[in-house]
């Protein structure tokens, strides 16, 4: 596929509750190839970056949004996201039960880890229901409550995994456990560092290779935030990205003390557009990648940080989902995707997973990719 032309959108397109205006002002992009990577999944796909260059992506594999029991699977591309092959199941699922909610990454010396909660589920596979169906299922599972996030690693990209004993997390007012949730990275003081959400966000971090976690600090504290993204910055400082639960934006978070505290610094996006994902760009940006549910305009949209992540572009259309449902012709489709993963393949083109339910060309839900590389600064 050739270069295609990138949406430049302002804040004010992003934010329309009508149809979209004609033709805004574009750019074209150096490379751009969109594949439908991965079919018949929800995916909500967390990409890593292994050893050697092999990318992989952590995935919940059914179409549906964790109303079976199963597990996520560990998928992985030798060809810089082209193609996609099942490898592993980081943490099995127990019997009336699923493992679907991840945090994923490495550590220094590439061992793959990742951390899976999920949540008691009395169905099997497959699911044949409509989002109007899976709306209807809040009474029959309201008394159930999350299940503490089990930690595994995996030293040969992960094909085979050694799980570990549950954390032992807080259960939050709801009766909840904390749920993981973006990256797994090394921090410069040594360890590693990983985000989870209940009641509020906290940053935890890992001391022997994520074999066991504490808590370091608390990011949020007004229980209205939950799925958070992180990044170390170039100066050591620690930025986080936090989807709002009443407001529906990103918010941004900094900390200069390793993860103990957290300073709030304004939202990085506009409502209906969340969650996020942070990368470091090979020339010193930060790039953010989001979801976009504004009526009129489903896709994935990116900005453009410098390196101290305090000055931003405006935002990009990445991805335009078009339809976005399985069920185009109905009166009111039920639209669906999102929550994009962005890593750098090892000739700099930049990979962004997503999920989808559905385009004009591919009426299934799926997990696509786009390989792209931005425009020069």
């Amino acid at each position: 596929m050739g270069p295609i032309r990138l949406v430049v959108v302002s804040a004010a397109l992003l934010a329309a509750t009508v149809a979209l205006p004609g033709s805004p002002a574009a750019l074209s992009l150096p490379k751009y190839e969109r594949y439908i990577a991965i079919d018949g999944a929800c995916a909500w796909p967390r990409l890593t970056v292994l050893p050697g260059g092999e990318l992989s992506a952590v995935i919940w594999p059914y179409p549906n949004h964790g109303f079976v029991q199963g597990a996520a699977e560990c998928w992985n591309s030798t060809d810089d996201g082209r193609t996609w092959q099942r490898v592993g199941v980081p943490v099995p699922n127990a019997t009336g039960t699923n493992r679907m909610n991840a945090a994923a990454g490495t550590l220094a010396d590439g061992t793959y880890v990742v951390l899976l909660s999920g949540w008691p589920r009395p169905y099997l596979p497959p699911w044949r229901g409509t989002l109007a169906d899976e709306a209807k299922l809040g009474d029959a599972f309201k008394d159930l409550r999350t299940l503490p996030p089990v930690p595994a690693v995996s030293r040969d990209h992960g094909h085979t995994w050694t799980q570990f004993p549950a954390l032992d997390v807080p259960r939050q007012s709801t009766g909840h456990s904390l749920t993981p949730y973006g990256r797994i990275a090394p921090l410069r003081g040594g360890g590693l560092g990983v985000m989870l959400y209940g009641d509020d966000v906290w940053f935890y971090a890992s001391a022997d290779g994520g074999h066991t976690w504490q808590p370091r600090g608390r990011v949020t504290a007004d229980r209205a935030h939950n799925e958070t993204t992180w990044i170390e910055l170039e100066n050591g400082d620690l930025l986080a990205a936090a989807r709002g639960g009443t407001n529906s934006c990103v918010d941004a978070y900094r900390s200069t003390d390793g993860g103990a505290t957290w300073t709030a610094e304004g939202p990085l996006t506009l409502n209906g557009q969340h969650p996020a994902d942070l990368t470091r760009l090979p020339d010193g940006r930060i790039l953010l990648s989001f979801g976009v549910r504004t009526p009129g305009l489903w896709g994935v949209a990116v900005r453009f940080g410098d390196r101290t992540g305090r000055n931003w572009s405006s935002p990009l259309v990445l991805v335009d989902f078009e339809d976005s449902s399985d069920h185009p012709r109905e009166a009111d489709p039920r639209r669906d995707g999102g929550y994009p993963s962005t890593v750098v393949a090892a000739d700099g083109t930049l990979v962004t997973a997503y999920y989808c339910r559905g385009v004009p060309a591919h009426y299934r839900y799926h997990m696509g990719v786009v390989r792209w590389k931005p425009v020069a600064p």
